[in-house]
């Protein structure tokens, strides 16, 4: 697909200025023919094509100029098969964003803290990197902090994954690996705060590096620095 296939635009640039061309096809979004030109589509084969036409979309023109007519010329579908499933273009936005960015239904749970850590990490790393986290680093900044939408994504993106590392660390104290005083959702935050503190001075791409000094550097040390004496 176009998304996939793209590199990510840099949010300080494309995703922060209309462009008059999509990479979307120009075809109507109430055209009948467009998904007879296309083959008819069902089920995820259908769904996936929608989520990357909002990433494209807002990838082009942010979040202010993301429509559903847009959304659906570019999934080359008609309007009605969006507004079958969502009520607005929040609602579908953030159900794109969530389902191209790697799943924390289940955290990791390998016995092991820093090898946990690490693989919520460097998910989020890639989370970052891709084109779904340049789209939401654009809304970020294209938007006022209290707008809904900015609101929305914390709520429904970005806050259950923060409570991944908090749910991770927990489980680290019931093993005893580390103290209980070192569980918070202060301590639970300084990683992830630590990846977007970079992005947001250097911007994209996040590499492997910097999350292995996160870890051994800070995070370690931090939860360690409690420990009981049996296993310090």
């Amino acid at each position: 697909m176009d998304v996939a296939a793209e590199p990510a635009p840099s949010p300080r640039t494309t995703l922060l200025t209309p462009s008059d061309n999509s990479g979307c096809p120009n075809a109507k979004a109430d055209d009948p023919t467009n998904e007879r030109r296309v083959g008819r589509r069902r089920g995820d084969t259908l769904l996936n094509a929608i989520y990357d036409a909002v990433l494209t979309e807002m990838s082009a023109h942010g979040f202010s100029g993301l429509t559903m007519e847009g959304v659906a010329s570019c999934a080359r579908t008609g309007k009605a098969a969006l507004y079958r499933r969502w009520s607005c273009k929040e609602d579908l936005a953030v159900e794109a964003l969530n389902q191209v960015l790697p799943c924390v239904d289940s955290p990791p749970d390998s016995g092991d803290l820093r090898t946990d850590l690490a693989t919520v990490l460097h998910m989020m790393r890639e989370s970052v990197n891709s084109p779904a986290g340049c789209v939401i680093l654009g809304v970020m900044a294209e938007l006022d902090r209290d707008h809904e939408f900015v609101k929305t994504i914390n709520d429904r993106v970005l806050r259950p994954r923060k409570r991944t590392i908090l749910t991770i660390l927990e489980r680290a104290a019931d093993r005893g690996e580390i103290a209980a005083d070192r569980v918070s959702s202060l301590v639970a935050e300084t990683p992830t705060a630590l990846v977007m503190a970079r992005v947001l001075c250097d911007g994209p791409p996040v590499s492997s590096r910097l999350i292995d000094e996160i870890l051994d550097d800070v995070m370690m040390p931090l939860v360690r620095s409690g420990a009981p004496a049996a296993r310090a």
